[in-house]
């Protein structure tokens, strides 16, 4: 079973599509271009969740535990789809007493 990541995230999540194409290009200014596999369309989400330090916590054990491993997660248009975390992508900033910013990046994953 897929785990699913049910956090609900906050500030202004940002996508970034992109394209996995093969290009050549030719003197007389001729590009041709195709696509590189069945899966050449992906895209990666910047994301922030802020709480109490005790709910970032679970939320940053989730993140670190799916480096590796996909998990589902529901986008913000909505769309269902599995997606992993970006290594190196997690950081915590910690406002303010017990509560701490946290930001991380899931880039679409394609295979469980």
């Amino acid at each position: 079973m897929v785990d699913k990541f049910k956090w609900r995230t906050m500030g202004n999540p940002k996508c970034t599509d992109s394209s996995n194409i093969n290009e050549a290009r030719f003197g007389d200014g001729y590009t041709q271009l195709s696509s590189n596999g069945i899966n050449n369309n992906s895209e990666t989400w910047e994301l922030t969740y802020t709480g109490e330090k005790e709910e970032i916590a679970k939320v940053r054990d989730f993140l670190n535990s799916h480096i590796i491993n996909s998990f589902k997660w529901i986008n913000p248009y909505g769309e269902e789809k599995m997606y992993r975390v970006v290594n190196q992508s997690i950081e915590s900033e910690f406002v303010g007493g017990r509560v701490v910013s946290l930001s991380f990046q899931f880039a679409q994953a394609f295979a469980p």
